[in-house]
């Protein structure tokens, strides 16, 4: 078990103490309101309870998944409507009716997010667009059902056949809004939180630590669509009527606008949002006819002078606020050794890698022609040749980027041509990239943390409840991500943003997140671009540590020296084919390679 300490500084004490105070005094003031307030308010902050429902749902969609939908009236009209039928056409219980409509919400949200995941974000926007107006004719026009224009009435709210009073509702509301709300904590606190912020930052980068974005994204929506549907349900019994005019295009602007006054991304911004944009339409009560106008007015304002909401800006300017930040304050023990974290291959296949005819073809011009190349396990093996030589698209096809138009991979004894990136990660390779790629709405740590993802075993009701399997799976992997940190120098700089490091510290932070993967080969895509001379020198210190752990390594670089001196073996390539492969020695003397380099007259 690695032996770092991570304990929060004074400043996060501090903050976190003040937070805590909050939250306390808010959860107080909420309990104790219906004894003093009276039956006005107590509806007006059972709606806001509400609200915080649906816009936690729309929070997990869009602010950490990066799913912009313009359909979260029509789920939220799906679950009103399915559990009002439930429960007065056919007698269900409340929360058996409850039930029912977050999950038709869901299944909704299902439909709609299957085919939109084969798509670009802008276009489940449109699709969103056609969903809500799908849903506003059926509510309109499916008499049976919905009772048409004419809406539809709810009689009473029963549980265990109690009919509640609005003083009893407004507990029941109080708990399951507590409830979403440590749902959405638990959850993103959790490493299915941070794969889903991983797809928001960077598809190829979150594909390459083993995360299949696409199943991600459906699953993302189908969660948020189900609170969107609970939220609908809860209202159904809530109100006591329903009519189609509640679901339409104004209310996905007021539930945009809470996204966008609260902070989407953050955890609190859901609550603020909610509470901001529920008053701010009684200060219009006199003109009633312009509160669309500011509605639109504030969407189209605040996201450029408040592009994070209140919350993101409040967390901007005190950064320490941010209760998952960390700094190692003490540090017992010997050196971290990476040969012990490395999980051993017993394979007897001496050639980890074989690439035969490699070919890539975009359109008419031929990147890659017919390429043959062989790493023996246990080496480093470099890539090099001349800008444009087809480099990175060798890297990119062997790490699954890119589709070969010909040729063969094979990767400890099995062929791997046009296997998906996120299905190699987890057969036991990682790898860096040219141009780099981190999750910056991720800390420093955390972009560590999220390479270990593929040796978590603790499922995602383990992280809504968390159980004690998931908090010692975390504590472990965080300590171990601290670790890789050491390695490169950067464990005192846990907690900052990764977009605060300068630009050679984030190629090192990409290595210690593919590190941590404990691959069987390593592709490093110029990891030395922006090093300095001693940054690169401590770089060819880890690249034999990392050797001497028995991994393999594919590196791609233009730092001549550095390859000369750690290479086991080179492939040169120029104009797609190869020119030139054997130790440095022989490489460095050949006469092809020479003019490839510097010309005809070299």
């Amino acid at each position: 078990m690695p032996n770092s300490l991570i304990k929060a500084n004074s400043m996060q004490k501090k903050y976190s103490r003040i937070f805590k105070m909050v939250c306390a005094a808010a959860l107080l003031i909420s309990f104790v309101l219906p004894l003093f307030a009276g039956d006005y308010y107590m509806r007006l902050i059972s709606l806001i309870f509400i609200y915080i429902i649906l816009a936690v749902g729309y929070n997990i969609s869009a602010g950490f998944s990066g799913i912009t939908s313009f359909a979260f009236a029509a789920h939220y009209g799906v679950g009103a409507y399915v559990s009002a039928v439930a429960i007065t056409r056919y007698n269900m219980p409340f929360l058996v009716g409850l039930l029912a409509g977050a999950l038709a919400s869901g299944l909704v949200g299902l439909v709609v997010s299957l085919p939109a995941s084969k798509v670009k974000h802008h276009y489940l926007a449109l699709i969103s667009i056609g969903l809500l107006e799908i849903v506003q004719q059926i509510l309109n026009e499916w008499q049976w059902f919905t009772g048409g224009s004419g809406g539809m009435y709810i009689p009473s709210w029963d549980i265990f056949s109690i009919s509640l009073n609005n003083f009893q509702k407004y507990y029941v509301i109080f708990i399951i809004m507590l409830f979403c709300v440590v749902l959405q904590r638990n959850l993103m606190k959790s490493r299915w939180g941070r794969d889903l912020i991983a797809i928001k930052n960077n598809e190829i980068a979150a594909a390459g630590v083993g995360i299949n974005y696409s199943k991600y994204r459906i699953a993302g929506y189908f969660l948020s669509s189900i609170l969107a549907g609970l939220a609908g349900s809860v209202y159904a019994s809530f109100s006591g009527y329903l009519s189609p005019d509640t679901f339409n295009f104004e209310f996905t602007v007021f539930i945009l606008l809470m996204a966008v006054v609260g902070g989407e991304g953050t955890l609190s911004g859901p609550i603020i949002g909610a509470v901001f944009v529920t008053f701010i339409p009684m200060l219009f009560n006199a003109a009633p006819d312009l509160k669309q106008i500011v509605f639109g007015a504030l969407l189209v304002i605040l996201p450029q002078v408040m592009p994070a909401g209140i919350a993101g800006t409040i967390k901007k300017y005190f950064k320490e606020i941010d209760n998952n930040n960390y700094i190692v304050e003490k540090t017992e023990g010997n050196e971290f050794d990476i040969e012990r974290n490395v999980i051993k291959n017993n394979s007897e296949i001496e050639d980890i890698l074989v690439v035969k005819g490699l070919t890539k073809r975009f359109g008419g011009v031929t990147a890659v022609d017919g390429l043959d190349m062989t790493i023996k396990r246990g080496t480093v093996h470099s890539l090099i040749g001349p800008n444009g030589a087809g480099k990175s698209t060798t890297v990119n096809m062997i790490t699954g980027i890119d589709k070969p138009s010909e040729g063969s991979i094979t990767f400890n004894g099995k062929e791997i041509t046009g296997d998906k990136f996120f299905n190699l990660t987890k057969k036991g390779l990682s790898r860096t990239y040219q141009h780099v790629r981190l999750f910056n709405n991720l800390s420093v740590v955390e972009n560590v943390a999220i390479g270990g993802r593929l040796f978590y075993s603790y499922s995602i009701i383990d992280s809504i409840f968390r159980t004690r399997k998931m908090k010692k799976e975390e504590r472990k992997s965080f300590h171990e991500a601290m670790e890789y940190l050491k390695i490169i120098n950067l464990n005192d700089k846990a907690n900052y943003d990764p977009e605060s490091l300068s630009a050679g510290q984030q190629k090192l932070l990409e290595l210690a997140r593919a590190l941590y993967m404990k691959p069987d080969l390593l592709v490093l895509d110029e990891p030395c671009a922006g090093l300095s001379e001693t940054e690169t020198m401590e770089f060819a210190k880890i690249i034999h540590k990392i050797r001497n752990a028995g991994i393999s390594i594919l590196m791609i670089e233009h730092h001549m020296d550095l390859v000369m001196e750690i290479s086991d073996y080179i492939t040169v390539i120029d104009y797609g084919k190869k020119i030139a492969e054997g130790d440095p020695a022989s490489v460095n003397t050949n006469p092809v390679v020479k003019t490839a380099y510097l010309g005809e007259g070299a």
